[in-house]
């Protein structure tokens, strides 16, 4: 991103794979051809990634290996809900631990992942 502008929704995602992977993974979900929404994606690593306290919970997701901003303004709240919704389902599918952190939390399953121990968590 080239702007200023926050992020709609950022996840936190700890994955055991290069950022451009990752990156490609999330790609590969937003460009789908059943996706509700369009979105821009910028992956980080992120700078307070810590072996030890990524694994507490639920705190932990702070300090994932990265942190993925999505950005969807032409879309609506249920929209962006949606597909932040299959984003996440997609990545605990896979095992991979993934948290939400979003205005529309209260929309997406397990509420975006915090505080729930129904999704993975980094081990």
């Amino acid at each position: 991103m080239t702007d200023l502008r926050s992020p709609d929704c950022r996840l936190y995602v700890d994955a055991d794979m290069s950022a451009t992977e990752l990156l490609g993974l999330i790609m590969q979900m937003v460009f789908a051809p059943d996706a509700s929404a369009r979105a821009e994606v910028d992956v980080f690593k992120n700078e307070d990634y810590d072996t030890r306290r990524r694994l507490q919970f639920p705190q932990g997701f702070l300090y994932f290996r990265y942190y993925i901003d999505l950005y969807m303004p032409e879309n609506p709240r249920e929209a962006q809900a949606a597909l932040t919704g299959v984003l996440l389902e997609s990545l605990w599918d896979m095992n991979i631990p993934a948290v939400a952190a979003s205005a529309f939390e209260d929309l997406l399953p397990e509420r975006g992942g915090y505080k729930s121990r129904a999704v993975p968590w980094a081990d």
